[in-house]
């Protein structure tokens, strides 16, 4: 990493990342938009902020909290357009997600594009064996031609994430070397002839991505939803035993539900050359994200490096021991303004 980028001291407490105040303009969308919808935003709590702010509002209507979710000002109204869409199809379909509530999606306040679902509530994780079950029955659904997913595009995702970042937060060295090796994983990808049909993928099963409710696991978050091979989704359980040690038995409950061990096909090949170090790379970027928030997180973002160069050298040593995104993303009630 670049050596003038600031970190934070040994004694930063979660708490003061997860209380950091919202921004204005972030503030203000919510507080317009939910005016449009007639929800009342008393005792709005952050659930968690990676690329979006994400809210709950305890209080919208009576007995109906919603969850609200302020949008980066770069997104585009579109790529919204066809989560509502997606999630709509799916409830049709019978896959638990979020369903959109609201009279009209997505709303624009300010400069931001602002979505609300009906509130899940504080159910946790899925739990593996829940997560094989609803994923089996995602992949199991034939090609939505109507809403016009995108082909999965790993490496272009990435990059175009790595191009929003500030110029200055990897030294040159380090920033040509994860721009090309992104590349390079991308030609892999797409040189790649994957077992089985195309299928729907979430493309992005992070843990908080999933909740656990009275009738199985919810997938929420369609922001990556697309079309390709079902181990892309796969590789997510087993990336996080590898990367950030995950209990083992937990992929294996997974891995038996949903009826595939992603890092078993072809003697395991795919999983190792292409799609591990797609994660990691991925996991790179969100780490650099967090550090223009949390400066602390510049040195789990120059660990994740090291790992990664290591692997491409051929010395994976998983498992590594990677953080994770809880400390900034912890929920904190917002102060009155």
């Amino acid at each position: 990493m670049a050596a003038h980028l600031p970190t934070a001291p040994a004694t930063r407490t979660a708490e003061a990342t997860a209380t950091a105040g919202i921004p204005t303009a972030v503030r203000e969308a919510l507080e317009s938009a939910s005016a449009s919808q007639g929800y009342n935003t008393d005792g709005a709590t952050l659930l968690h902020h990676n690329q979006h702010w994400v809210l709950r509002l305890p209080h919208a209507t009576p007995g109906s909290p919603v969850v609200a979710k302020v949008h980066n000002a770069k997104t585009d109204r579109l790529t919204l357009t066809r989560q509502v869409a997606t999630a709509n199809w799916l409830t049709d379909n019978g896959v638990g997600t979020a369903r959109p509530a609201g009279t009209r999606w997505p709303i624009l306040a300010g400069h931001h594009l602002v979505t609300f679902t009906y509130d899940l509530g504080p159910g946790g994780p899925a739990s593996p064996q829940a997560l094989g079950r609803a994923l089996a029955q995602l992949h199991a659904l034939p090609l939505p031609g109507h809403l016009n997913l995108p082909r999965l595009d790993p490496a272009a995702n990435v990059l175009a994430r790595i191009e929003q970042l500030p110029d200055n937060l990897l030294a040159p060295e380090e920033h040509a070397w994860l721009t090309g090796y992104v590349r390079t994983l991308g030609d892999r990808f797409d040189a790649t002839r994957w077992p089985g049909e195309p299928v729907v993928l979430h493309g992005d099963l992070a843990a908080q991505n999933t909740i656990s409710t009275g009738n199985g696991a919810v997938l929420i978050d369609w922001e990556y939803a697309g079309t390709g091979p079902a181990l892309a989704d796969l590789a997510f359980l087993a990336w996080s035993r590898d990367a950030f040690g995950g209990n083992p038995r937990h992929y294996d409950q997974f891995s038996t539900t949903y009826g595939l061990d992603v890092t078993a096909v072809h003697g395991g090949t795919l999983y190792r050359q292409v799609l591990a170090p797609l994660r990691a790379v991925i996991g790179i970027t969100i780490a650099l994200e967090a550090a223009t928030r949390a400066p602390g997180w510049a040195d789990e973002a120059a660990h994740r490096i090291a790992c990664t160069r290591a692997q491409e050298a051929g010395h994976p040593r998983y498992p590594w021991a990677w953080s994770t995104c809880i400390a900034y993303t912890r929920p904190a009630e917002l102060s009155p303004t």
